[in-house]
């Protein structure tokens, strides 16, 4: 990678240096110079979108927070107001389970002045939740474990679940069943096949943690089920540990619970609540906070107030996505550049790319064979949809035109597209290669020594970088015939009234291009990048694929 592109120009533009000729006035020059000055003032006042930072500093963000999470979220929420003046507040804590009730209770109500944010201890509630509708965006947060704690001064043997019930001595009291570590010693001990002992022996099952352990502290109960981390927790409010860990509830340590941070899908400061989310989950301003209190955390992207993202799409996906990575980025308050062009130059402008911070951060390519020229630079993909290139031929063209064979030896102007720059022009070239098993019965065989490809190449009279400029060219009469994506034709009605359109094969895997989405390795914003992915795999973007064209993956 070498010579990155300037990112403050549009990528699709290229600049030429030279002599000028004759002689410039002055009154120009200044005019001139004038006029960049502006166009630069403008540019850099669209990236750094004054106005959405300005409206993320007034909003109020609300929280509810699980008991147990509550100190580390804290800390964050004030370093957060004093470096930035907003307002993050902590309205609400308790129980995850009885938080998630309550969230849901105002998204069904439609309650003003709820929830903006969800932190819970449970990551499966949140889950739950996002498939509800309730919440928008997830965040994975941290990690702890459901441990037995007793009193830094027991000397009660506890060894596991199993031995603390075997004790009748022992008074513990364990979570009710809407508090995440309620639910899942509930679990380890149907595992156990000691469910219905523990519930009998309990002697209560407080609604959140922080209530077990402060009756641990104050002695009226000998042991509690509660997490690791509120242990920690509480060792750091005085200058001597006051709790300790008898055993963990899982002995194998398998059982743990993912705390994760929720955007309730009816907040109405989306953008202000994402960047504290961000914030929160940053490795550089999150992490020593949750580390701070014994909890293992999750790593999430670099902080910045206004991330900067590289979209490099190709050109076929402009109709379709345009509008919802533009929503996306306004949503989200961060600065994304699209790049729409044929794979082809966008997998050469990856190759010439040195600085890693310029590279693209996720790339949407028109076939799978793009994206494994690159591939060493991004993580797997996944397979977003399939597009069928077609043989489209104008209802004015002066002969008739079924298949890619009666084009040989024609007199009719074909366009396709060039097999360097695109996908589409690529997968034309190969399929037409192919012969008679891709593309049907020939009622015109081309020469012997010539393919069908070489054949049609040699009459095509445009050779475009991308499929709209063929449909263009079709519409306006310039063109008889092309070869293009059936999502080409899709995108405007008034073309599919204008050409004739032929599949060059009845086999679902050949003629047909598969679009895969990759997030970048050297990408600073990998869970942002996840995000845009979900953001466009909604299930009204997904009929905006169906209604320009495409399939769906596996339809044929």
């Amino acid at each position: 990678m070498k010579n990155p592109p300037s990112r403050l120009v549009d990528s699709n533009l290229t600049t030429r240096s030279g002599k000028a000729s004759g002689k410039v006035s002055g009154v120009l020059i200044t005019f001139v110079s004038s006029g960049l000055l502006m166009l630069i003032l403008l540019v850099f006042a669209l990236q750094l979108r004054p106005d959405a930072l300005l409206e993320t500093s007034r909003q109020t963000v609300r929280i509810y927070c699980a008991a147990g999470i509550a100190k580390p979220v804290e800390d964050i929420v004030t370093a957060y107001n004093s470096r930035y003046g907003t307002d993050v507040e902590i309205v609400r804590t308790g129980g995850s389970g009885e938080l998630a009730g309550q969230i849901k209770t105002e998204y069904e109500t439609g309650l003003l002045g709820g929830a903006d944010i969800y932190i819970t201890a449970d990551d499966r509630l949140l889950d739950k939740a996002y498939q509800a509708g309730v919440i928008a965006e997830r965040f994975p947060v941290a990690e702890q474990r459901p441990v037995i704690a007793v009193p830094v001064s027991s000397e009660i043997p506890i060894a596991g679940l199993s031995e603390m019930l075997s004790n009748p001595e022992v008074k513990f009291g364990i979570a009710s069943e809407r508090a995440a570590v309620g639910k899942l010693v509930r679990g380890v001990a149907s595992n156990l096949g000691i469910l219905d002992q523990l519930e009998e022996q309990k002697a209560t099952d407080a609604e959140n943690v922080m209530t077990l352990a402060q009756a641990l502290v104050a002695g009226s109960l000998d042991a509690a089920v509660i997490w690791d981390t509120t242990v920690s927790q509480l060792n750091q409010i005085g200058p001597e540990p006051i709790l300790k860990i008898a055993a963990l509830v899982d002995a194998r340590d398998e059982t743990k619970s993912e705390i994760a941070l929720g955007i309730v899908s009816t907040t109405k400061s989306p953008t202000a609540s994402l960047q504290f989310a961000r914030f929160l989950t940053a490795n550089q301003t999150g992490q020593p906070a949750f580390e701070s209190y014994g909890f293992s955390f999750l790593a999430g992207d670099d902080w910045e107030q206004v991330p900067e993202i590289h979209l490099y799409c190709g050109s076929m996906f402009t109709p379709v996505i345009e509008t919802a990575v533009r929503e996306f980025a306004t949503r989200e308050g961060v600065n994304l550049y699209p790049r729409w062009e044929g794979c082809g130059k966008l997998v050469a402008a990856m190759r010439s790319i040195e600085d890693e911070n310029l590279f693209p951060d996720a790339y949407l390519a028109c076939d799978e064979s793009f994206l494994l020229q690159v591939q060493e630079y991004f993580y797997d993909p996944v397979e977003v949809s399939r597009n069928e290139i077609v043989l489209a031929v104008s209802k004015t063209a002066p002969s008739s035109v079924e298949s890619p064979f009666a084009l040989t030896n024609s007199n009719l102007r074909i366009g396709i597209c060039d097999p360097e720059y695109s996908a589409l022009g690529f997968l034309t070239r190969e399929i037409l290669s192919g012969g008679t098993a891709a593309v049907g019965n020939p009622a015109d065989v081309a020469p012997a020594t010539e393919s069908l490809y070489q054949s049609i190449e040699r009459q095509a009279v445009v050779k475009a970088d991308v499929g709209p400029t063929l449909i263009s060219q079709l519409v306006a009469g310039g063109l008889d015939a092309a070869f293009v994506y059936r999502s080409n034709l899709a995108a405007d009605p008034r073309t599919l009234q204008a050409v004739n359109v032929y599949s060059l094969t009845n086999d679902s895997t050949v003629g047909v291009a598969t679009q895969p989405w990759a997030i970048s390795k050297s990408t600073r914003n990998p869970a942002l990048m996840q995000r845009l992915y979900n953001w466009l795999d909604r299930a009204e973007i997904k009929s905006e694929f169906k209604a320009n064209g495409f399939l769906d993956p596996g339809m044929n």
